[in-house]
């Protein structure tokens, strides 16, 4: 029993770990193709109780950026609370583990160069706007406003981490 249980705990620690191989560009294309189709059901699925976690979140990263600190935690909670409005188990775990994609040893770099207070107040505006079409119920602008967010938080990261460190 315990040596099923340690191996089913390091099978979930070897999915959760990238591929080697695996760049940012992928794994931000994979999320985009995911959580299209996840912001759009969930859209269709919207209740007061999931606008009100996702709400939270949102309200947690302004709190957060106000204060300083890492908005890490609470934009993960964002994407995670979209996913369970799907009620299905499998996106809610897909999108997780995309998220936690980004902290690969070449995402971990790329970000610790260009998530700086301006790009947080950017990805807070992208979340607002995502968080009002679902508040609207309406799929389309749902789904334009999640791949505008990706797009934008890939091409931040990709773009200033081709910049040299300051010294």
């Amino acid at each position: 029993m315990r040596a099923r249980c340690e191996r089913a705990s390091q099978d979930a620690a070897e999915r959760a770990t990238p591929a080697v191989g695996e760049s940012p560009s992928e794994m931000i294309q994979a999320r985009a193709m995911l959580e299209g189709s996840v912001v759009m059901l969930a859209s269709a699925r919207v209740t007061p109780q999931h606008l009100e976690r996702v709400r939270a979140a949102l309200e947690s990263m302004r709190q957060d950026g106000r204060s300083g600190r890492t908005q890490i935690e609470n934009d993960r909670r964002f994407h995670m609370a979209i996913a369970e409005m799907t009620g299905n188990s499998v996106l809610v775990r897909l999108v997780g583990e995309l998220f936690d994609g980004r902290h690969s040893p070449i995402s971990s770099r790329m970000s610790e160069r260009t998530e700086d207070s301006q790009a947080w107040k950017a990805a807070f505006a992208e979340h607002e706007a995502i968080y009002r079409a679902l508040e609207a119920r309406d799929p389309q602008v749902a789904v334009a406003a999640m791949l505008h967010h990706l797009s934008v938080s890939h091409a931040r990261r990709t773009q200033e981490s081709a910049l040299p460190a300051a010294d």
